[in-house]
Protein backbone atom coordinates (compact mmCIF):
# COMPACT_ATOMS: atom_id res chain seq x y z
CA UNK A 1 0.00 0.00 0.00
CA UNK A 2 2.91 2.34 0.43
CA UNK A 3 4.46 2.19 -2.28
CA UNK A 4 1.16 2.71 -4.49
CA UNK A 5 0.75 6.03 -2.25
CA UNK A 6 4.59 7.14 -3.54
CA UNK A 7 3.90 6.32 -6.87
CA UNK A 8 0.20 8.51 -6.71
CA UNK A 9 2.20 11.22 -4.94
CA UNK A 10 4.95 11.44 -7.89
CA UNK A 11 1.96 11.18 -10.20
CA UNK A 12 0.93 14.07 -8.92
CA UNK A 13 4.00 16.41 -8.47
CA UNK A 14 4.44 15.71 -12.00
CA UNK A 15 1.26 16.44 -13.36
CA UNK A 16 1.67 19.85 -11.17
CA UNK A 17 5.29 20.22 -12.61
CA UNK A 18 4.10 19.72 -16.39
CA UNK A 19 1.01 22.38 -15.77
CA UNK A 20 3.53 24.92 -14.38
CA UNK A 21 6.02 24.40 -16.81
CA UNK A 22 3.18 24.51 -19.87
CA UNK A 23 1.85 28.03 -18.72
CA UNK A 24 5.86 29.56 -18.47
CA UNK A 25 5.78 32.43 -20.94
CA UNK A 26 9.60 32.62 -22.60
CA UNK A 27 9.76 36.41 -23.75
CA UNK A 28 11.61 36.85 -26.64
CA UNK A 29 13.68 40.49 -27.47
CA UNK A 30 14.04 41.05 -30.52
CA UNK A 31 16.62 44.20 -31.42
CA UNK A 32 16.28 46.10 -34.35
CA UNK A 33 19.11 48.07 -36.51
CA UNK A 34 17.51 51.02 -37.89
CA UNK A 35 15.76 54.30 -36.86
CA UNK A 36 12.48 55.66 -38.78
CA UNK A 37 11.87 59.55 -38.39
CA UNK A 38 9.07 61.02 -39.60
CA UNK A 39 8.72 64.62 -38.98
CA UNK A 40 5.20 66.76 -39.29
CA UNK A 41 4.86 70.68 -40.21
CA UNK A 42 2.43 73.24 -40.17
CA UNK A 43 3.41 73.63 -44.27
CA UNK A 44 5.00 71.91 -46.99
CA UNK A 45 8.96 71.37 -45.56
CA UNK A 46 11.17 73.96 -48.17
CA UNK A 47 15.25 72.38 -48.63
CA UNK A 48 16.03 74.87 -50.73
CA UNK A 49 15.22 78.19 -48.26
CA UNK A 50 15.69 75.98 -45.49
CA UNK A 51 17.93 73.18 -43.70
CA UNK A 52 16.69 70.67 -41.37
CA UNK A 53 18.94 69.18 -38.24
CA UNK A 54 17.68 66.06 -36.38
CA UNK A 55 20.64 66.16 -33.36
CA UNK A 56 21.89 62.88 -31.23
CA UNK A 57 23.14 62.79 -28.09
CA UNK A 58 24.68 59.79 -25.78
CA UNK A 59 22.89 61.87 -23.01
CA UNK A 60 21.18 64.36 -21.90
CA UNK A 61 23.50 67.46 -21.53
CA UNK A 62 23.84 67.58 -25.35
CA UNK A 63 23.55 70.70 -26.49
CA UNK A 64 22.45 72.89 -29.73
CA UNK A 65 21.41 76.63 -30.75
CA UNK A 66 17.91 77.49 -29.66
CA UNK A 67 15.61 79.55 -31.36
CA UNK A 68 15.19 83.26 -30.09
CA UNK A 69 14.61 84.89 -27.17
CA UNK A 70 16.55 81.57 -25.89
CA UNK A 71 19.93 82.21 -27.95
CA UNK A 72 21.23 85.57 -26.34
CA UNK A 73 24.59 84.99 -28.44
CA UNK A 74 22.79 84.38 -31.83
CA UNK A 75 24.32 80.98 -32.41
CA UNK A 76 23.99 79.47 -35.42
CA UNK A 77 22.72 76.33 -36.19
CA UNK A 78 25.42 75.13 -38.49
CA UNK A 79 27.99 72.10 -39.59
CA UNK A 80 30.98 71.19 -37.75
CA UNK A 81 33.83 73.05 -39.41
CA UNK A 82 31.48 76.00 -41.14
CA UNK A 83 32.21 79.57 -40.08
CA UNK A 84 29.69 81.28 -38.10
CA UNK A 85 28.73 85.05 -39.40
CA UNK A 86 27.35 86.16 -36.19
CA UNK A 87 27.26 86.46 -32.55
CA UNK A 88 30.34 85.92 -30.74
CA UNK A 89 30.96 82.68 -31.61
CA UNK A 90 34.34 81.15 -32.84
CA UNK A 91 34.32 77.86 -34.42
CA UNK A 92 36.41 76.50 -31.82
CA UNK A 93 33.42 77.35 -29.21
CA UNK A 94 31.19 75.44 -31.41
CA UNK A 95 32.82 72.50 -31.09
CA UNK A 96 32.93 73.21 -27.49
CA UNK A 97 29.71 74.02 -26.48
CA UNK A 98 28.12 72.34 -29.12
CA UNK A 99 29.65 69.25 -31.66
CA UNK A 100 31.99 68.20 -29.02
CA UNK A 101 28.45 66.60 -27.03
CA UNK A 102 26.73 65.53 -30.03
CA UNK A 103 26.91 62.05 -30.63
CA UNK A 104 25.77 62.63 -34.78
CA UNK A 105 23.17 63.87 -36.55
CA UNK A 106 20.79 63.81 -39.75
CA UNK A 107 21.06 66.66 -42.10
CA UNK A 108 18.33 67.75 -44.51
CA UNK A 109 19.11 70.11 -47.76
CA UNK A 110 18.44 70.08 -51.34
CA UNK A 111 20.61 67.01 -51.92
CA UNK A 112 18.75 64.88 -49.73
CA UNK A 113 18.61 63.33 -46.56
CA UNK A 114 22.69 62.72 -44.80
CA UNK A 115 23.33 61.03 -41.85
CA UNK A 116 27.30 62.05 -40.14
CA UNK A 117 28.72 60.21 -37.44
CA UNK A 118 30.31 61.48 -34.46
CA UNK A 119 33.00 62.50 -32.44
CA UNK A 120 33.10 66.04 -34.28
CA UNK A 121 36.96 67.30 -33.35
CA UNK A 122 37.91 70.82 -34.53
CA UNK A 123 40.38 69.96 -37.42
CA UNK A 124 39.37 66.78 -38.22
CA UNK A 125 36.77 66.29 -41.06
CA UNK A 126 33.32 64.81 -41.31
CA UNK A 127 32.21 61.88 -43.07
CA UNK A 128 28.68 62.38 -44.90
CA UNK A 129 26.43 59.53 -45.57
CA UNK A 130 23.63 59.42 -48.50
CA UNK A 131 20.41 58.34 -47.00
CA UNK A 132 17.62 59.58 -49.72
CA UNK A 133 16.63 62.03 -52.43
CA UNK A 134 14.20 64.31 -50.92
CA UNK A 135 11.27 62.72 -52.56
CA UNK A 136 7.61 64.52 -52.97
CA UNK A 137 7.43 67.77 -50.92
CA UNK A 138 4.94 67.91 -48.29
CA UNK A 139 4.31 68.53 -44.94
CA UNK A 140 6.15 65.47 -43.92
CA UNK A 141 9.67 64.46 -43.82
CA UNK A 142 10.87 61.15 -43.42
CA UNK A 143 14.16 59.15 -43.61
CA UNK A 144 15.65 55.96 -42.24
CA UNK A 145 18.72 55.47 -41.11
CA UNK A 146 21.06 52.17 -39.42
CA UNK A 147 22.04 53.20 -35.87
CA UNK A 148 25.53 52.19 -36.56
CA UNK A 149 25.55 55.01 -39.00
CA UNK A 150 25.23 57.31 -36.31
CA UNK A 151 26.21 55.47 -33.14
CA UNK A 152 28.94 53.36 -35.06
CA UNK A 153 29.06 50.14 -32.63
CA UNK A 154 27.79 51.08 -29.56
CA UNK A 155 24.44 52.03 -29.61
CA UNK A 156 23.40 53.66 -25.72
CA UNK A 157 20.61 52.27 -23.56
CA UNK A 158 19.15 55.71 -24.28
CA UNK A 159 18.84 57.72 -27.33
CA UNK A 160 18.40 61.80 -26.79
CA UNK A 161 17.38 63.52 -29.79
CA UNK A 162 16.22 67.56 -30.81
CA UNK A 163 14.97 67.87 -34.90
CA UNK A 164 15.65 72.03 -35.58
CA UNK A 165 14.63 74.00 -38.58
CA UNK A 166 16.57 77.08 -39.45
CA UNK A 167 16.08 79.43 -42.27
CA UNK A 168 18.80 79.44 -44.77
CA UNK A 169 19.49 83.28 -46.22
CA UNK A 170 22.58 83.66 -48.27
CA UNK A 171 25.65 85.54 -46.27
CA UNK A 172 23.33 85.60 -43.56
CA UNK A 173 22.56 84.10 -39.83
CA UNK A 174 21.59 81.06 -39.99
CA UNK A 175 19.63 80.81 -36.46
CA UNK A 176 17.32 77.64 -35.86
CA UNK A 177 13.23 79.16 -35.86
CA UNK A 178 11.84 76.15 -34.29
CA UNK A 179 12.84 72.66 -32.54
CA UNK A 180 11.83 69.71 -29.87
CA UNK A 181 10.52 72.05 -26.99
CA UNK A 182 9.65 68.69 -25.02
CA UNK A 183 11.28 67.42 -22.36
CA UNK A 184 10.90 64.01 -23.37
CA UNK A 185 12.88 63.99 -26.85
CA UNK A 186 14.37 61.02 -25.98
CA UNK A 187 13.90 56.95 -26.22
CA UNK A 188 14.77 54.42 -24.25
CA UNK A 189 15.13 50.58 -24.73
CA UNK A 190 16.62 52.39 -28.27
CA UNK A 191 17.39 49.42 -30.16
CA UNK A 192 14.25 46.90 -29.14
CA UNK A 193 11.99 46.65 -32.39
CA UNK A 194 8.50 48.75 -32.06
CA UNK A 195 10.34 51.32 -29.54
CA UNK A 196 8.81 54.45 -30.46
CA UNK A 197 8.08 58.22 -29.05
CA UNK A 198 6.06 60.59 -30.47
CA UNK A 199 6.36 64.68 -29.15
CA UNK A 200 3.83 66.98 -30.54
CA UNK A 201 5.26 70.68 -30.60
CA UNK A 202 3.11 73.73 -30.14
CA UNK A 203 2.15 75.89 -33.30
CA UNK A 204 4.15 79.19 -33.56
CA UNK A 205 2.59 80.99 -36.20
CA UNK A 206 4.76 83.79 -36.35
CA UNK A 207 7.59 81.30 -37.87
CA UNK A 208 6.90 80.56 -41.72
CA UNK A 209 5.15 77.46 -42.48
CA UNK A 210 8.19 75.55 -43.51
CA UNK A 211 9.66 76.27 -40.26
CA UNK A 212 6.92 75.06 -37.76
CA UNK A 213 7.53 71.97 -36.60
CA UNK A 214 4.54 70.11 -35.49
CA UNK A 215 4.87 66.77 -34.71
CA UNK A 216 8.19 64.15 -34.11
CA UNK A 217 7.71 60.32 -34.32
CA UNK A 218 11.24 58.49 -34.11
CA UNK A 219 10.36 54.41 -34.04
CA UNK A 220 13.04 51.35 -33.86
CA UNK A 221 12.46 48.80 -36.52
Amino acid sequence: MRKYTISWMLLVVSCLLTYGCARTVTQIVTYGNQMVVEVTFRGNFDASNNRYFMVFGNNSTYQVPLPPPNNVNEDELIEPGETPVSGIGTIASYYTNYYSTWAGYCFLEPGGYFAIPGPFVLGQTTTREFLSDLGTTSTKVRFTFRLSQIFSTTVPSTIYFDFLAVAWPSGIAKLPADHLTSTNAYLSNATVVGSTNTIDDPIDNSIAESLDIIKCTVTIQ
